[in-house]
């Protein structure tokens, strides 16, 4: 018997024994008398956490090294494979179907053979690269060894061999000489959990053993485990017996031994499972439990923060450490986390190896270890306590049912059917009634447990298919041998499947090689990426005109994606922005790469986003190979698996694996697939992720080991990566690598252009998240409304009943609608399974089957919901009504899809305050009337904006009245001000660019006032003088703070109110400011100078505030209504402020003392002139090279009008000599004239580039006045260039160089223009031997035409001497057809001819585009040069000015 205690304490002579807290779990096995446990030496154990289940093999481990076993639990991927592991795998496989089979020696032979050259073991033997015939050789040694055991134990009876065996015999224990004899194997590979022990593992055989001894013959089932290895009889091996006795009392009696066999030898050793043995082991169990559940500890300075404990300690033993397979992570944390413990010591001898095993390493690397593995361990803490396997012990079948995490009561039916080796097909039936809602999808990972006693975790495997009454699932163990009457239940297997992977890659990322080397400055010291200069360098010649056809369906952004990541030698960056064709951009990017000899490796974190890029590369041929198991790929791609080619093609070899390794150059998996072997024998030049902004950054850095160059494209806008524990999400956890890297702006590429939503939609996530830089494809998607054919009769039908909210949804010129169901009432529902909401579920399902009705197909409807439950019962109601094409599914899984119509469900609608967190963006569509929707947004936010500005000075007047003295910052309604007010200087902010990046803040049109009201020149002079101010946002709020304490704030806003034409170089034109409603809020600011504030600005953290609107503070109570007292006091008020109004005017002959800093400002504008008529200087140079562009733009014109007019005069000659032809001639004329007439446009087409050479002339004029503007803006940034010196060094040597680069490029232009003038001078040529040919058709048809006057004449002479000569009549008629049939071929030959000097034409009509298109990407490369000119003579005049101003 047994319970489980929380531990109040621990007493002093256990405590070395058992490391046991206050607070831990344990398990008391044992005997109980009155309340008191008695666990001593002679009987019971104390098991520490007992949910936390170890292998036999982990507590061996820990016998000669505590530190290695905690270690291996963490870092699983550290066992890497070997040989000899490999070989004792099969061994083990070999030995197990021959015993379980009772094979003879020939059919042992046989299955060796099998094994050995079948599939099952080729991918590890590509792993290791090695060889059938090499592994077959080592195979063979061992065989002898198989039969002799077999011959010794399992085929004579009358064998003499006697063991020792220590065995229970009436009440005592006897050590005795017995014979043994294997009667039956029951089970191979047995999975046992034993969360009594806190134990779990695999018993190699489990044999039924008859023991022949003097006192009689005894029959046990006993565990057998084999080793391929030395035969050496050690404590670890014998340990692992002794811990298996133990597992095996969770299905059967004691078995109180078992045999340890090494298979090289074939000796046998018998091995008891003495109670002092196990009551070692298990205190071993428990030690290495303790150090992984108290790996973090809170601290006691400060906040009570989570730090990393100390593993146990390290051994003195240089020898054991040199061969450890955590060698590396144990020298690492130590390095990292240990060595700045104070009370952590390590042996003297093994200092300086840790120092020399981690050299290599920066201390920010170890810095970044450090807490990553803290993240990581706090992450898996969270991880254990909300799920895991101990749900499937811990809670009842029937209560993980209705969680929709378990379906019990279940029985095995139908024969279990072996679909490949170690893969076998179960069928599960409920025993009665129907299977209930669930949330087991096909696909998911899941564990079989029979729901009696000692049953736990038989098989774990993948589902198949689920339906109403059955679900099979493909299974790694046959269960065909347990009982028909076994009852089961199958768990949702959430584990921790998978939760070595980051730990493993943070070790990798760790180590002393090149490719982490390359990732640590990347990634940690964030180390720039660099570009190559020349896409001509990256493209083959071959491929440019697949690359062409290609990039003529992307558009300008995709395209310049597409150049960023050929250029790229590091990494690049794609922001995929909601509806940008963040898929096609991939897709298109695959092939590209493909078509330029670059190998591919495709992932993401789910494998449907994965498959979403692979069903769009299917349709474009592109060969790729898929990784992964075939459940979790979609259906039209398994037949790309490895599983499914390896199967149609019989692979049997490690060759034929190899070329289908290296047969296609994209190979794609998940960011978790990528421990597959392929990756430690390949490398790709280019590697893709995914939903790169959803995947943790150590998850995403496993396949960036395998690529020289990667591109992350993702959008941390959208979904974050999921951190359960809130300590980790706080220290960073939920940073994606995308997030990470995006601070290098070079190496970033945004997509703009969306498809998937009308302008309505979009201005949704445009205004709250993408500052305005989302635009639309086209107008089609602009204007795009859900198509409902039926929607007038479905009106007809609902007749009066309908509501105006539901005609409203209804309606499809409404594209954005929100529906307020706090009325209805439609209140959530909280349960284990979840959070729901019913009767929001059947609105869903009511307007699902109206839009339905209505016209749209039911698979053009997605219905989203952020909770699974509320999925589940969405679902359940679809099935009622019997509609299974809707999809429903969760906000992650819609990423990237498409749908006519989306509804979403947010289900939360609760009284309790803290459940709705409305946002003042949130307030912008918010309806107060059920589905009533936003017509213009813009309009909304700015009525919104100016009731919160009327609300918050209104209150801010009166509360200050009623205070009596003067405001500080801590007074709320101060603070909510500031907060409305940020709000509107914010609202229609533009995205400016400053001089080294983009900003958008309210500080720049606040920075403005100075110019147009100097009295403002003081205060923001003190603002840039605040030593505490880091951001632009920071000294907006100290400033308006700094103009409410002078009382001059609306004075100041009036100014920027007044001059709208420079507010709209910072704001939109449907702002606020630029609106009716800012002049009102204006306005409504002369209230608050009857204020007095003194408010500490240095203090204050201006920079990280967080601007929420308190919404509480303005609701009215029933004594705040009316009265004419209130207004008595406004005009109080107001008289108030006409005084202070006339102090103020009296203020201004402070102005005076201002001079003199404008003379100084005027010297610098002398200055600035100077450098002025320099830059016009250089806009006259580039005038003059425009002029002879144009010059030479006329000559080419001039000559393609020259061959215009020529060919226009062949066509009409061509029109004359055969205008007496024949009808076919006829229509060949017609089409001429078309030719003509294209012509005649291609005519107009450069005419009209004449006129954008001028429109250009005017642009660059009117650069030259903005450049003038300029010149001002840049006197105000001279202060932040002291500080940036440095970094405008730098931008302005890479400018000089990008100079060099273009000057190069021009040359090579030149080049080719002058090429291309050879190839005009060929096709003038080409023209006169046209027209030569033309000349010669002239003179044949003449030709002709005389033959056939010449025939016709003789044709008369002959029919006149007809009467006389009848006979020579027919003669002279049968000539004359014969010679018209030649006439005939000879004019059809000519018509040929005339076809072919068509084509001709044509073809040089083709080659004139070329030319065209070859000129207008000089003409662009030229714009692109004076571009870069500029920039660069704008810095050196810049830094001339800084370094005058300096020398002063």
């Amino acid at each position: 018997m047994g319970e489980r205690w929380e531990a109040l304490g621990a007493a002093g002579d256990n405590r070395e024994s058992v490391p046991v807290v206050p607070g831990d779990i344990v398990h008391l096995e044992g005997e109980c008398s009155s309340g008191t446990w008695v666990i001593n030496a002679q009987c019971g154990y104390l098991v520490l956490y007992p949910d936390l289940l170890l292998s036999g093999t982990t507590i061996s481990n820990s016998i000669r090294c505590m530190r290695r076993a905690v270690l291996s639990e963490r870092f699983r991927g550290s066992e890497s494979g070997s040989r000899q592991m490999l070989i004792g795998t099969i061994l083990h496989d070999i030995f197990q179907q021959s015993v379980t089979n009772n094979l003879t020696q020939e059919k042992v032979q046989e299955l060796a053979n099998k094994i050995v050259y079948g599939q099952k073991y080729l991918k590890e033997m590509y792993h290791l690269n090695l060889k059938q015939a090499q592994i077959m050789q080592e195979v063979e040694e061992y065989l002898p060894s198989f039969f002799k055991w077999a011959e010794d134990f399992m085929h004579n009876p009358a064998n003499q061999n006697k063991m020792q065996l220590k065995l229970s015999n009436g009440g005592k224990t006897e050590d005795v000489s017995s014979k043994i004899e294997i009667v039956d194997i029951l089970d191979i590979e047995e999975n046992i959990w034993s969360p009594r022990f806190g134990l779990k593992g695999k018993i190699d055989v489990t044999a039924r053993v008859k023991i022949h001894c003097q006192s009689g013959v005894q029959s046990r089932i006993m565990p057998l485990e084999l080793k391929s290895g030395k035969e050496s009889n050690s404590i670890e091996h014998r340990s692992q017996v002794i811990l298996y006795t133990l597992l095996n009392l969770e299905r059967r009696v004691d078995p109180e031994a078992g045999f340890l066999l090494y298979l090289k030898t074939g000796t046998m050793y018998p091995v008891s499972g003495a109670r002092m043995d196990r009551r070692e082991l298990m205190k071993l169990r428990n030690h290495v439990a303790f150090y992984l559940t108290h790996s973090t500890y809170k601290s006691d300075v400060g906040r009570q923060k989570s730090q990393l404990a100390a593993l146990p300690p390290v051994i003195d033993d240089s020898q054991a450490c040199k061969h450890c397979s955590q060698m590396h992570n144990c020298f690492l944390y130590s390095r990292a986390v240990e060595q700045k413990m104070a009370g952590v010591a390590f042996p003297p001898a093994m200092v300086p190896v840790i120092d020399r095993e981690t050299q290599h390493l920066k201390p920010s690397h170890l810095e970044y270890f450090s807490l990553w593995y803290l993240m990581l361990t706090l992450e898996l803490q969270s991880g254990e306590h909300k799920k895991g396997y101990k749900n499937i012990w811990m809670i009842p079948a029937l209560e993980r049912e209705k969680a929709g995490d378990c379906v019990g009561n279940m029985i095995r039916v139908d024969e279990v059917h072996e679909i490949s080796e170690g893969q076998y097909l179960h069928f599960f039936q409920r025993r009665n009634g129907a299977i209930p809602g669930t949330n087991l999808l096909v696909g998911d990972r899941v564990v079989v447990s029979g729901e009696e006693k000692g049953l736990l975790g038989l098989a774990t495997g993948y589902v198949r298919e689920v339906s109403a009454t059955k679900v099979s699932c493909l299974l790694g163990r046959n269960l065909s041998n347990l009982s028909e009457n076994t009852i089961f239940r199958l768990d949702h297997g959430e584990g921790d499947v998978g939760s070595g992977i980051p730990f493993e890659n943070l070790s990798k990322l760790m180590k002393d090689s090149p490719v982490s080397e390359r990732l640590r400055n990347l990634i940690i010291d964030f180390q720039k990426p660099h570009f190559i200069q020349h896409l001509s360098s990256v493209l083959p010649p071959k491929a440019k005109e697949t690359v062409a056809n290609i990039l003529k369906g992307l558009n300008k952004p995709q395209k310049q994606a597409m150049k960023q990541v050929l250029l790229s030698k590091d990494y690049t960056l794609i922001v995929g922005m909601p509806g940008t064709g963040k898929t096609t951009t991939i897709c298109a990017l695959v092939r590209i790469l493909s078509a330029c000899g670059f190998s591919v490796l495709l992932t993401s974190f789910t494998h449907t986003a994965v498959d979403n890029v692979l069903l769009k590369l299917a349709k474009f041929k592109v060969g790729f190979l898929r990784l992964g198991r075939a459940q979790k790929v979609h259906p039209d791609i398994q037949k790309y698996t490895e599983e499914e080619i390896c199967r149609s093609r019989s692979i049997k070899s490690v060759t034929d694996l190899e070329e289908v390794y290296n047969s296609q150059p994209v190979v794609a998996t998940s960011c978790m697939g990528v421990n597959h072997p392929i990756f430690v024998q390949k490398q790709f030049d280019f590697c893709i992720v995914d939903e790169a902004s959803q995947i943790s950054q150590l998850i995403c850095l496993g396949p960036l080991f395998c690529s020289k160059r990667f591109v992350l494209v993702g959008d941390h806008q959208q979904l974050p990566p999921l951190v359960l524990n809130a300590e980790a999400r706080d220290l960073g956890m939920s940073e994606s690598l995308f997030k990470r890297l995006e601070q290098n702006q070079n190496a970033v590429v945004q997509l703009t252009v969306q498809y998937r939503m009308n302008s309505k939609i979009m201005s949704l996530s445009n205004m709250l998240v993408y500052e305005g830089k989302l635009e639309c494809g086209s107008e089609k998607v602009s204007n795009a409304t859900v198509n409902l054919p039926n929607l007038k009769k479905l009106k007809l039908d609902l007749g009066d009943a309908s509501k105006t909210w539901l005609k409203e949804v209804l309606d499809p010129d409404t594209p954005v609608c929100f529906l307020n169901t706090e009325k209805v009432p439609a209140p959530e529902h909280a349960e284990k399974g979840g959070i729901s909401n019913v009767t929001e579920a059947k609105i869903v399902l009511f307007l699902t089957s109206l839009f339905i009705k209505a016209g749209c197909k039911p698979s053009d409807i997605g219905i989203i919901s952020p909770y699974r439950h509320q999925l589940k019962t969405i679902t359940d109601l679809m099935a009622k009504w019997k509609e299974s094409r809707v999809e429903v599914n969760t906000v992650d899984k819609y990423q990237g899809r498409d749908k006519s119509i989306i509804i979403v469900s947010f289900v939360r609608n609760s009284i309790d305050e803290n459940t709705q967190a409305v946002t003042p963006f949130v307030l912008f569509f918010a309806v107060s009337e059920a589905g009533r929707a936003v017509k213009d947004p813009t309009a909304v936010e700015r009525a919104n904006l100016l009731n919160m500005a009327k609300l918050s000075i209104k209150g801010l007047i009166e509360s200050a009245l009623s205070f009596g003295r003067t405001l500080d910052s801590d007074y709320p309604p101060l603070q909510q001000f500031f907060v409305v007010m940020e709000h509107c200087l914010k609202h229609g902010l533009k995205v400016r660019k400053s001089f080294l990046s983009y900003n958008k803040t309210i500080w720049g049109p606040l920075e403005l006032v100075e110019k147009l009201y100097p009295e403002a020149e003081e205060i923001a002079a003190s603002v840039r003088d605040l030593p505490g101010l880091k951001t632009p946002l920071g000294r907006a709020r100290a400033w308006l703070r700094l103009a409410l304490m002078q009382k001059k704030m609306a004075d100041y806003l009036r100014c920027l109110i007044i001059q709208r034409d420079l507010l709209s170089e910072f704001y939109e034109y449907h702002a606020l400011m630029m609106e009716e409603e800012g002049a009102v809020i204006v306005g409504l600011l002369v209230g608050l100078n009857v204020i007095d504030a003194n408010l500490c600005v240095k203090g204050e953290d201006l920079d990280s505030q967080v601007g929420v609107i308190d919404f509480s503070v303005y609701l009215k109570s029933d004594d705040d209504i009316g009265g004419k007292e209130r207004n008595v006091q406004i005009a109080a008020i107001l008289d108030q402020k006409n005084y202070v109004e006339e102090l103020n005017r009296q203020l201004n002959s402070t102005v005076s003392s201002l001079h003199a800093r404008v003379d100084s400002l005027e010297k610098s504008n002398t200055k600035l002139i100077e450098e002025l008529a320099i830059a016009k200087n250089n806009i006259i140079k580039l005038q003059e090279e425009n002029h002879q562009l144009r010059s030479e733009n006329t000559l080419i014109l001039m000559k393609t009008q020259h061959h215009l007019e020529a060919t226009k005069v062949d066509v009409e000659a061509e029109l004359q000599t055969y205008k007496h032809s024949r009808q076919g001639l006829d229509e060949m004329y017609t089409e001429a004239r078309r030719q003509l007439r294209e012509e005649a446009q291609l005519r107009q087409d450069m005419e009209n580039e004449l006129v954008v050479q001028v429109s250009m002339k005017h642009e660059i004029e009117l650069a030259m006045k903005l450049l003038e503007k300029d010149i001002h803006e840049k006197q105000d940034t001279l202060i932040g260039l002291r500080q940036q010196l440095d970094e405008v060094k730098a931008i302005n040597m890479e400018m000089y160089q990008k100079l060099q680069v273009s000057e190069d490029a021009m040359k090579e232009k030149n080049e080719i223009i002058s090429r291309l003038e050879d190839k005009t001078n060929q096709i003038n040529a080409t023209m006169k031997q046209l027209e030569q040919r033309l000349q010669q058709a002239e003179k044949a048809q003449m030709d002709a035409e005389a033959e056939d006057e010449k025939l016709k004449q003789e044709y008369v002479n002959k029919s006149e001497s007809l009467q006389n000569e009848f006979s020579q009549k027919e003669k002279q008629l049968l000539q004359l057809e014969t010679d018209l049939k030649i006439e005939k071929e000879w004019r059809q030959t000519l018509e040929d001819d005339l076809q072919k000097e068509k084509e001709i034409v044509s073809h040089l009509r083709t080659e004139t585009q070329e030319i065209v298109n070859l000129k207008k990407e000089f003409l662009k490369l030229q714009e692109k040069n004076k571009q870069l000119k500029s920039v660069c003579e704008d810095q050196e005049a810049a830094l001339q000015e800084l370094a005058s101003k300096l020398s002063e």
